[in-house]
């Protein structure tokens, strides 16, 4: 998800969708199929009350079916959004229907020959990055899950190693990135946010989600400059320091890569006397970052390596000898990884993973330059070279049409969000939903959305109130726009389907509260709640839990 701080870039401009649109007259039709409206007296009530909540600055759009497609509320349901980050919802359901809860990223390691007896190496070791996002993340403590350092991401690899009876490394360490072919940075993502963690550029090697630390402590007034450390401490994790003490309440600091491959400059007001201040930068050269950390933590845990890190844009040369690999968690557990925090990153390279299994399947055995079913450089032999993000897109019309979705209410030009060129109808969003909620992983994706007021990007949101731990929904947030859509059990027990979009909603904290009151709203409705009370703590059936 991009930070509402994040500015905005002049908007692009884009031929406006073709959506074959039905007339709404009285709620008796939906995109689902020719499913009636539900239209008893309960449900009109409950209708007046959403749209109520809709009477607000800006363009809304909304959509609410039961899980079989009875339409109970449609506003705009037709017209095209922006969905930010709801966008994950439909790569998310692709990666998912098309690689199975069960699919696993291998990364291999090769060498020459094995180490000797005594632990020596003396060969080149080269790792084959396969776009795992999990390769190398800094440990979390038991206490809240708080982060540790990024410098320890990579100990798991290098203990793996030593038990392995590896005790020095007499060649260099050689990262190829060859076998994922996506562009580092996603269409329509803006250069201004290239210094954000949340825009880290998209790699077949990922640590620490690609990301980096800077951070300062408390300064004492009267300090002549402000110290900063970084984290982890690499060569290639370069910023230009440019911050000065200054006398204001609080720190007026930022961040900008004037280049793709430019050091991160940091410049601004330092508050002395205050807290410190921390910031998470997205990296440059992904893969020269991954080589370098895993050199100093070889070295740190006392294995040597003579040699230099290179990374290597071609698998040609690389030795015979399967040493090892590391086998990622199953996509399962992936899935959350992506959905919850709403990962830029991970959500790109759900797509390329999607691709990449299209593009196996349409052409010959996998090359020896990626075992286990990654394609090399350019692809089985017979077919040319082709971009793995756009080859998972075109994978996605397919789904949609099992969803009973036309493709003129979706067009999508990138996996994340970040995009204002991506379209969606909130139609779309909810047939989405649905389909998925009879999909044969659907416990898994239900399971990988944010839950209200519990995880994810809805842990501080309902934190109180009907809709706490009864929603699962992807948040979406541009500057002018937020989304929201997914699962709501109501108060007389029944599961249903929802979307809502704003934009041009004006102040962001405001569009969202009266988008919660909404969900609100709907976590009261059902057979027994939607004539109800519209205030939060209404009496819920016996055994419901509270809120």
């Amino acid at each position: 998800m991009r930070p509402m701080m994040a500015r905005d870039a002049i908007r692009r401009p884009w031929v406006a969708l073709a959506l074959g649109r039905l007339l709404l007259e009285g709620l008796t039709r939906t995109v689902l199929g020719d499913t009636g409206a539900d239209t008893s007296p309960g449900t009109g009530r409950l209708a007046g009350l959403l749209q109520r909540e809709l009477a607000a600055p800006g363009r809304w759009g909304a959509m609410v079916t039961r899980l079989d497609g009875t339409l109970l509320f449609a506003t705009n349901a037709h017209e095209a959004f922006i969905p930010a980050s709801t966008t994950k919802l439909f790569i998310g359901a692709l990666a998912l229907d098309h690689l199975g809860a069960g699919a696993r990223i291998q990364t291999p390691v090769r060498v020459s020959r094995p180490p000797d007896a005594d632990g020596t190496l003396r060969s080149d070791l080269w790792m084959l990055g396969q776009g795992d996002p999990t390769l190398g993340t800094a440990p979390r403590t038991a206490s809240q899950g708080a982060v540790g350092s990024r410098d320890d991401a990579l100990v798991p690899w290098v203990e793996r190693w030593r038990s392995m009876g590896l005790r020095r490394i007499e060649g260099d360490l050689v990262l190829c990135d060859a076998a994922v072919q996506v562009p580092e940075y996603g269409p329509g993502w803006e250069e201004e946010d290239r210094a954000e963690a949340y825009a880290a550029p998209v790699s077949a090697f990922v640590v620490n989600d690609n990301s980096f630390r800077v951070a300062t402590p408390p300064v004492s007034p009267g300090t002549a400059s402000v110290p900063f450390r970084i984290d982890p401490p690499l060569p290639a994790l370069e910023v230009v320091w440019a911050v000065s003490p200054g006398t204001n309440a609080t720190h007026r600091i930022q961040s900008i890569r004037p280049g793709p491959d430019r050091p991160v400059e940091i410049r601004g007001r330092f508050a002395t006397g205050t807290n410190g201040w921390s910031a998470d930068l997205a990296v440059a050269r992904p893969a020269q970052v991954f080589g370098e950390l895993l050199r100093r933590t070889l070295e740190r845990r006392g294995v040597p390596v003579t040699g230099t890190v290179r990374v290597s844009r071609s698998a040609e040369d690389c030795p015979p000898v399967a040493w090892d690999r590391w086998i990622s968690p199953s996509l399962d557990q992936r899935l959350g990884l992506c959905l919850k925090p709403s990962q830029n990153l991970h959500a790109q390279l759900l797509l390329a993973e999607v691709g990449r299994g299209a593009r196996s399947a349409a052409g010959s055995p996998s090359s020896p330059a990626s075992p286990g079913g990654a394609d090399g450089p350019t692809g089985p032999p017979n077919l040319p070279p082709a971009r793995h993000d756009l080859m998972g897109l075109a994978r996605l019309p397919a789904l949609l049409a099992r969803a009973g979705i036309t493709p003129a209410e979706v067009h999508l030009e990138e996996g994340s969000g970040l995009s204002r060129s991506n379209r969606v109808s909130p139609a779309a969003t909810v047939a989405l939903l649905c389909f998925m909620a009879g999909h044969p992983h659907r416990e898994v994706w239900k399971e990988s959305l944010p839950r209200a007021g519990v995880d994810g990007t809805l842990r501080n949101r309902f934190r109180s109130g009907r809709a706490r731990g009864v929603v699962r929904a992807k948040t979406g947030s541009l500057r002018g726009v937020q989304a929201l859509g997914g699962y709501v059990r109501t108060a007389g027990g029944e599961e249903w389907a929802f979307a809502i979009y704003a934009s041009e909603a004006g102040n962001a904290a405001e569009a969202r509260a009266r988008m919660d009151r909404w969900v609100e709203i709907l976590a009261g409705g059902g057979p027994e709640g939607a004539g109800g009370s519209s205030e939060p703590g209404a009496t819920r059936p016996p055994g419901r839990p509270p809120g």
